[in-house]
């Protein structure tokens, strides 16, 4: 008698290996449509991140950037900064041809060690018929999360044949190398005094400075600026600045950042995990900071405060130095902290007049602040020079339209916190 159970059991196998057949095909589908995405994003990458080249007397600089906005590159400061006065820079890649750019503002929190911002915002004119993608920013990164590099490390660029005429000092018929994509995890988020770094795995080198660092849907989580090896012990990290921070810069430079819905870009990134621990004084006792205008915005200098009125912006920005700009270009005002270095206020403004080629400074009959005036770059200033305390000076200038209404609100907002 022939056993029933083999028809069943044939029954299953072949169903099995159908039911085989459908998850092996599912699963094809499922890879074909992770490495489309994958493509599409490095398309996107490819088309959004830039290499920044400078060049003055001293020779070439490189670095890397990306676009924020239409006609604006995002990069460190640091890969701009340092050049001499005669210095132009370009940005390509390989959908833009070399194009001059110009630096129009920058932050390098040089005091706050590596978790000071390091930032750079430069304008271009995208050539006609060349439309470059803006990278959006997602605010939302945390450990374990999956990320990739991208940029223009020296390492890799110098053994492409097309910078062989950037080494001879000659950007002419500069081609730019291909892009350099590496791939890693966020390994940590190491808390400053008031700003965060993301630590990763996806390897930097130097070049990559002012890259994006990005999430697997190509959205900026930070901007690349710094690697430290371990002298023998083997490690080495890879640090990225925070997008929110990033935000924050173009922001006040007139860059509306392009966000992931439904965020927003907070006053300042996460503080450490045991500020909130430590005590805090009493309502009663806190000191009452001062109330802007409506549309003004409060910045620290040193331990001042100012206000920052609407129709003005930051130019430039350091832990005891502010350069703030009217957006007509009509004015400017820069207030600046120091060190008195254990000299008269006197002896101080003659010094610093001196130092300016300015005129003879002169004082009320308080003696508590010193004036004088200088011509720079075709712009008038004048010059205000006086005492913070027994050990600090404050110096402010004031060039051009010394008469314009945020001249004086800037002025009389400068508040002891």
């Amino acid at each position: 008698m022939k056993d029933a159970r083999v028809p069943a059991m044939i029954a299953c196998l072949l169903f099995s290996a159908v039911l085989a057949g459908q998850a092996l095909a599912a699963a094809d589908n499922r890879l074909s449509e992770y490495e489309e995405r994958r493509r599409t994003v490095a398309a996107l990458m490819e088309a959004a991140t830039v290499w920044v080249v400078g060049k003055d007397k001293k020779g070439i600089s490189v670095g890397s950037g990306f676009i924020v906005g239409e006609g604006c590159i995002a990069t460190n400061a640091h890969v701009v900064d340092g050049r001499g006065k005669d210095a132009v820079f370009y940005v390509l890649n390989d959908m833009l041809a070399v194009t001059r750019a110009q630096v129009v503002a920058t932050i390098h929190d040089k005091a706050r060690g590596p978790h000071g911002r390091d930032f750079a915002l430069l304008r271009f004119s995208p050539p006609k018929g060349v439309t470059l993608p803006v990278l959006g920013f997602n605010l939302d990164v945390k450990r374990m999360d999956r990320v990739s590099a991208w940029g223009y490390p020296a390492m890799v660029t110098r053994l492409d044949k097309s910078t062989e005429r950037l080494q001879e000092g000659d950007t002419r018929a500069l081609k730019a190398p291909p892009v350099v994509y590496t791939e890693g995890t966020v390994n940590s988020i190491v808390s400053g005094k008031a700003r965060a770094t993301i630590i990763h795995s996806a390897q930097i080198a130097g070049g990559n400075s002012g890259g994006p660092l990005v999430n697997s849907r190509g959205e900026v989580v930070g901007m690349n600026t710094w690697g430290y090896t371990e002298e023998g012990e083997g490690a080495f990290l890879n640090a990225a600045q925070l997008a929110n921070d990033l935000a924050l810069f173009l922001t006040d430079h007139g860059v509306s950042p392009k966000l992931h819905p439904g965020q927003q870009v907070k006053a300042y990134a996460e503080p450490p995990a045991d500020q909130g621990r430590q005590e805090r004084p009493e309502p009663s006792r806190r000191p009452a900071k001062p109330k802007p205008e409506p549309g003004n915005r409060i910045r620290d200098v040193g331990s001042f405060t100012v206000e920052v009125p609407k129709g003005w912006s930051v130019v430039e920005e350091e832990e005891d130095g502010i350069l703030l700009g009217a957006d007509d270009n009509s004015a400017l005002v820069s207030i600046m902290i120091s060190d008195g270095d254990g000299v008269s206020l006197k002896q101080a403004a003659k010094e610093v007049a001196e130092e300016f080629g300015g005129t003879r400074p002169t004082t009320d009959d308080d003696g508590e602040t010193y004036t004088f005036a200088f011509s720079q770059d075709d712009m008038e200033y004048i010059a205000f020079v006086g005492a913070v305390d027994d050990s600090r000076l404050v110096l402010i200038l004031v060039g051009g339209d010394s008469d314009n209404r945020g001249v004086r609100q800037i002025l009389d907002s400068l508040t002891d916190k």
